[in-house]
């Protein structure tokens, strides 16, 4: 072979790892400009939310992953609006595809400490905390949060609540973009007091709100026909069991009503875990549990009714469970 066939042999060799050179240079050009895109949406949200009230500061924001991902972390983030609630953590995490910008995950794994008003402060840790929001043609929008070995704790009585697995849906309807759908389901969860312990092994909720932008004004969302439709509700605990479906308003005192289709099975551990919780009184659970289980008793070990939710109370079999909070003063005060 001559010089110059040895040189031409030579130059195909070397074009692979030229082309490969120039690919990498553009994704490393694109990566950046994602980095940059990304750090530039970030303060544009907060400029947005302090302009909103909010109250944010936070440290550096510096990102990192390439070649493989888009990662920006932010240091120190420290958001509230005065008065009424407070998050902070060490550091809170975005990931992105440097070429797609419309799925960003926020996760967390340091310690947060959230105060909200009347509640006091909680510190909260957990082994898997990630966040995600995404664009839809469908639907705008998805948010979901994935929860994993997660302890909340409250900073002065010690109360602590602790969640082994969590996995939460959120967003508007295909059809319809001011109602909301929420799938909700969790496992493992327990809550403990100085008092008491409570838990359910089990719980699973998929809902839709409708008219959802005026649910914040409650005699709004009554004027506008305002609804929870509560597609399926299941807990629970060791043998007992509870499903609910049916839908829920409010009526002109702001009180929810409506019929709830019900099966219960073994009520006594629900109604004490409602005592536990602080929901009704010792006496009233120990009532309470004896005429429902007379009641399930009565079906065969399962209470299969309607719970009635009327003129601010709610029954079940014809025994009463209880008052209903108002969701807001009444318009007629």
């Amino acid at each position: 072979m001559d010089k110059r066939a040895q040189r031409l042999s030579r130059k195909w060799l070397y074009l692979p790892w030229a082309i490969a050179a120039v690919l990498l240079a553009g994704y490393f050009a694109l990566w950046r400009m994602g980095a940059a895109e990304m750090k530039s949406q970030i303060q544009i949200w907060i400029d947005d939310q302090r302009a909103a009230g909010i109250v944010i500061s936070h440290g550096k924001i510096q990102a990192e992953g390439f070649p493989f991902f888009l990662r920006v972390h932010i240091d120190d983030p420290d958001i509230a609006q005065s008065g009424a609630w407070r998050w902070r953590t060490d550091r809170l995490t975005l990931d992105a595809l440097p070429y797609d910008l419309n799925r960003l995950i926020f996760s967390v794994r340091s310690e947060q400490k959230v105060a909200i008003k009347n509640y006091g402060e909680w510190r909260i840790k957990a082994e898997d905390f990630r966040a995600s929001i995404a664009a839809d043609k469908e639907r705008f929008w998805i948010f979901a949060l994935t929860l994993g070995g997660a302890k909340a704790q409250h900073d002065v009585d010690r109360t602590a609540a602790t969640v082994e697995s969590l996995v939460l849906d959120f967003a508007p309807t295909a059809n319809d973009p001011a109602s909301f759908m929420l799938n909700l389901a969790a496992g493992g969860v327990k809550l403990q007091t100085r008092e008491n312990d409570t838990s359910l092994d089990t719980f699973h909720i998929m809902a839709m709100a409708t008219h959802a932008d005026l649910i914040s004004n409650a005699e709004a969302w009554r004027q506008a026909g305002g609804a929870l439709s509560i597609k399926g509700l299941l807990m629970e605990q060791g043998n007992a069991r509870l499903s609910v479906a049916g839908d829920v308003r409010l009526d002109g005192d702001h009180y929810p009503e409506g019929n709830l289709h019900a099966e219960l099975r073994s009520p006594a551990a629900f109604v004490q875990s409602m005592s536990h919780a602080g929901v009704i009184s010792a006496e009233a659970a120990e009532v309470l549990a004896a005429n429902l289980t007379l009641a399930a008793i009565a079906g065969g070990g399962t209470i299969s009714a309607p719970i009635e939710l009327r003129d601010g109370e709610a029954q079940i079999a014809n025994v009463r469970i209880g008052a209903l909070p108002a969701i807001a003063a009444s318009p007629r005060e």
